[in-house]
Parts: structure tokens; sequence; C-alpha cells
């Protein structure tokens, strides 16, 4: 079964396996584990005490395989490994079991076929949902969203989460009023200098590089959570560079599937 035997995109299986939990919430660990178990049978199957068992062994192995998991990209090496098995078996078996295996040979290959074709319905179902991933995200406008960081309004407008927008919008306020207390105070401090004494230059002065001190944190402060926000925004963008460099590794994979 030539198909098989050629059969084997090493692009596809690797990058499968990283791009698949970022495209299903369902949990598959005992689908998998029962694929890889499968594949260790199959590369573990040696001849048995005789024709018939190890005939019964191979056949059991190929209906197994029929129900493989589309989703599980160690399909093709299942189906190359049990064909060189029933091939294995056509060398050393007595020649009476060759029409037997004949059949297990075409029914291998149409099990192959049959996981082959949902394995590319499902690639083509990933592919959609990366798209619409990408076509999702890049409504938002990363410089308008830049723009309402300095507002405090970049969560609601990247996440839509009010929570976190009015968190912002009143830590902005705080920002807000501190600055300002600062500056009143560096403007005009005798008149705000609170309890501190203010008869002199020198502690009028102090007083003034107190509003200072309060403008420069505060402002220091103000900075870090741009800074911040903004690394929020660049690290929204990443996912989307990276769906698209996905899609492009799947469209790949997907063409040579349909060959």
């Amino acid at each position: 079964m030539g198909i098989v035997n050629s059969f084997v995109n090493q692009i596809g299986r690797e990058m499968g396996r990283d791009a698949y939990k970022s495209v299903t919430s369902r949990n598959k660990t005992s689908s998998a584990e029962s694929s890889i178990l499968l594949l260790q049978d199959v590369k573990s199957f040696e001849l048995l005490e005789n024709d018939d068992a190890t005939l019964r062994e191979i056949t059991n192995l190929v209906e197994k395989s029929e129900n493989s998991d589309p989703e599980d990209f160690e399909w093709q090496e299942l189906f190359r490994e049990i064909d060189n098995k029933i091939d294995f078996c056509k060398e050393n078996l007595n020649k009476e079991h060759l029409p037997k295996l004949e059949i297990l040979d075409q029914l291998n290959a149409d099990n192959f076929q049959k996981v082959k074709n949902e394995h590319i319905d499902y690639i083509e179902r990933v592919i959609v949902v990366l798209e619409n991933n990408v076509k999702h995200s890049e409504q938002k406008n990363i410089i308008l969203a830049k723009l309402l960081s300095f507002i405090g309004l970049r969560p609601y407008y990247m996440d839509g989460k009010e929570v976190s927008a009015l968190y912002n919008l009143v830590l902005l306020l705080i920002m807000g009023s501190i600055f300002y207390q600062g500056y009143i105070t560096y403007s005009e401090p005798v008149l705000n200098a609170g309890d501190m004494p203010v008869t002199t230059q020198e502690q009028i002065a102090k007083v003034s590089r107190m509003g200072i001190g309060l403008m420069v944190g505060i402002s220091l402060l103000y900075i870090f959570y741009l800074a911040f926000a903004f690394r929020k925004i660049n690290k929204y963008q990443h996912p989307i560079q990276e769906n698209k460099e996905s899609i492009t590794q799947f469209q790949k994979y997907l063409s040579e599937l349909k060959k």
C-alpha cells in the first residue's frame, strides 16, 4: 500500500501538536493515550506461536485503527506501521494466508483514507477558527487603544471589561488629584503648607520642593501605568501574528494532505 508508506508529513505533525490546544477546548487526553497505546502495540507486533494467532493479532490491530482519532497527528505513522506489519506477515506467514492478508491490506488502505478525510475536515475547521480569531482581533484599532490608555479605557475597548475600566478610571482620578495637590503646593507653598512652618524662605522652598516631588513621583507612576498598558496592547498583537503563521502552516499542510 504505497500511499501509506509515502504519506508522512512531519511539518503537519509537529505544528499540529502545538496548535491543537489553542483551537479546541475539549479534553482529548484519554483519546490521545489510546492512540499512543495502539501505536505502541503495532510497533511491538511480532510473530506469535502459530500463523493463525499472528493473523488474528494483525487483524485486531487493523480493526482498532479504523476508529483512530482524526485529531491525532500521529495517525499517519500508525497506518504506515500497520502497513509495514502486514507486509512483514506476507513475507513470513504461510502462503495460504496471503488472500486474507491482501484483504487486510485493502482494509487498512480504506481505513487510512477514511481517517485522512476526517483529518482534512478537522484541519479545515481549525483554519476557520484561526481565521475568525484573526478577524475578530484585527477589528481593534491599536492606535485608538493606546490613546484610550491615557484615560484608562483600554481594558473596556480591548477586552470589554467594564470593571477593569472602572478600576483604571478611579486609579487615574486618584493620580490626577495627587498631581494637582503637588502642583498647587509648588505654586502656592504658603497657602498649602498645612501644619508645616512657612516663616522663612528656606521653609517655603522646602514646601515647594515637596510639591515638585509629588508631581515627579506621580508622573513617574503614570508613565509606568502607560508602559504597562502599552505592553498589554503589544501582547495582544502577538497572538494575531502567531495565528496568521499557524494559518499559513496549516494551509500548506492541508495542500499536502489533498495531493
